[in-house]
């Protein structure tokens, strides 16, 4: 029958289904094909289903404790583990930021001892 095509084009959103959702199917063809993968300018996920998890902006800072900051990336089978900071820069293009506004999230990056993407390939003045 044509049961399974109605319930991939008309049924299914792109996250459902099994083994694989369209939207993994998807990425496995664009990464086979040396093609972007990924998404810009949000999400096609509904965020405000029950489960959804994320993290929101606190204007309340509080205290995290050092063992806390950083997180271990790499188990007993790695040959070089390393610690990550929790806190990082994500990636805003460099042509959105003026110069010296990329140099003081460089600046403060390196004084928190944390990462900064650039969204440019890590390149940055």
């Amino acid at each position: 029958g044509i049961g399974p095509e109605i319930r991939q084009y008309f049924v299914e959103s792109d996250n459902q289904a099994t083994p694989f959702s369209r939207e993994q199917r998807a990425m496995v063809y664009s990464r086979s094909k040396l093609q972007r993968d990924t998404l810009p300018f949000g999400t096609r996920r509904d965020v405000y289903v029950e489960g959804y998890e994320w993290i929101n902006h606190s204007i309340y800072p509080c205290h995290v404790p050092d063992e806390h900051r950083r997180v271990l990336v790499g188990g007993p089978q790695c040959k070089k583990p390393y610690l990550a900071s929790r806190y990082n820069i994500s990636a805003m293009s460099y042509g959105a930021l003026s110069q010296n506004a990329v140099k003081a999230l460089n600046k403060a990056a390196k004084m928190g001892g944390f990462w900064h993407n650039t969204g440019e390939g890590g390149i940055s003045p």
